[in-house]
């Protein structure tokens, strides 16, 4: 069964060059395009209500500006946004899309799959933020700074252009917030591909048979579900989902996340790649007792480990009190709070800055799980701390 199962997703795999994908909208989402020199980049942008607008209250909220990871799209964000935009939140809301996903400009299979970089990646994030802020300052000269929401690949990407690293300036951001969501760590995705190694076994046999096409992984809609959802999200809706994914997917995208010693990572040793200390440095959060960092997991995330999320949230934990014991942060007071519990599905715990949230019932796309309002209304209520 599964030599023909290969056998057929061989023949569905594409290779040529796809179209945009024009994802249809609700009313209070509209659709806009940033120029770039290579092409224009999708831009989705959900306004608040009038009600809670910039012009009805004396500090609007920061803006929100998501992320999305591999096979993704800025479409992947559409219910987070349309919760956030129903409970008022009083920010505008950003979500964009990769070149290649969702309705931005397309590239051959050869481009795409091998000659688009990390680098180029991260300037199409660089060139819709900017984007997003530049409308910002122009609608309010007070206005703050983005909170960034980064899923999977798209959590490693934001973590990275804010830690300064890049070579070049113009690649350097930084964020009232950072929430991570099933993100890769800020000390490399090793560990997530070996996690998702031993949760599908034939995920290297398959990839030979299918010439390394990097879609191999996702080829079917039960590796879909697999991959990305929990046990409860019913397998019926994976076609619908599927339907606006990606034909294809830069490897330099998450070749650009490892981190560092492979050799060392397989004889047991800690993985490295971002210092979380240069990360929390470039969020800017206002007043005292503010948890800068959301790291949100679904439980039933077969990419993560419970030492994972604890690892990630420790180091940014250290990360702050390093630049607390510098004396670079104003707000160094960070109050004991009760965890949150959401309906029983998603709880949230602070310390020293840092939240942690789990789902309950959800995998890889808390987002887009059975539970993504209860994930929605767990991110909000950090969102309105920020």
């Amino acid at each position: 069964m599964y030599l023909i199962d290969s056998m057929v997703t061989l023949f569905s795999l594409k290779w040529t060059q796809q179209e945009p994908q024009i994802r249809p909208l609700p009313p209070h989402i509209k659709r806009t395009f940033v120029k770039t020199p290579a092409g224009d980049l999708e831009l989705l942008v959900c306004e608040p209500k009038p009600s809670t607008s910039k012009l009805s209250v004396p500090q609007p909220q920061p803006p929100i500006f998501f992320a999305h990871g591999g096979y993704g799209s800025a479409g992947v964000w559409l219910e987070w946004m349309t919760y956030l935009h129903n409970h008022n939140y009083s920010g505008t809301l950003y979500a964009y899309s990769v070149r290649n996903h969702g309705a931005s400009y397309t590239l051959p299979y050869w481009r795409m799959v091998v000659n688009t970089a990390f680098e180029h990646i991260q300037a199409d994030m660089v060139a819709c933020l900017d984007y997003a802020i530049k409308q910002e300052q122009q609608q309010n000269s007070m206005a703050r700074l983005p909170i960034l929401v980064g899923h999977s690949s798209g959590g490693g990407l934001s973590q990275y252009l804010l830690s300064g690293i890049s070579p070049d300036p113009a690649l350097r951001v930084e964020a009232s917030g950072l929430c991570l969501v099933g993100a890769i760590p800020s000390y490399g995705s090793y560990d997530i591909y070996w996690n998702w190694w031993k949760h599908d076994p034939w995920f290297s046999a398959r990839s030979m048979f299918h010439l390394q096409h990097p879609t191999s992984p996702l080829s079917t809609e039960e590796l879909v579900h697999g991959a990305f959802f929990g046990c409860k999200f019913p397998v019926s809706r994976i076609g619908a989902f599927k339907r606006w994914m990606p034909a294809f997917e830069s490897m330099g995208w998450p070749t650009g996340m490892v981190g560092d010693n492979f050799w060392g990572w397989v004889v047991g040793r800690p993985n490295t790649w971002l210092r979380a200390k240069d990360i929390v440095s470039s969020i800017r959060a206002a007043g005292y007792g503010k948890d800068k960092v959301c790291v949100m997991v679904g439980k039933e995330d077969m990419m993560y480990r419970s030492w994972m999320w604890e690892r990630q949230c420790r180091e940014y934990r250290d990360g702050l009190r390093e630049l607390q014991n510098e004396r670079k942060l104003d707000d160094s007071i960070y109050p004991p709070r009760e965890p949150d519990i959401v309906h029983g599905v998603a709880s949230a715990e602070s310390e020293d800055g840092v939240r942690m949230v789990l789902v309950g019932e959800s995998g890889h796309h808390v987002q887009n799980d059975v539970y993504c309002d209860q994930a929605a209304e767990a991110f909000l209520r950090w969102a309105n701390q920020v």
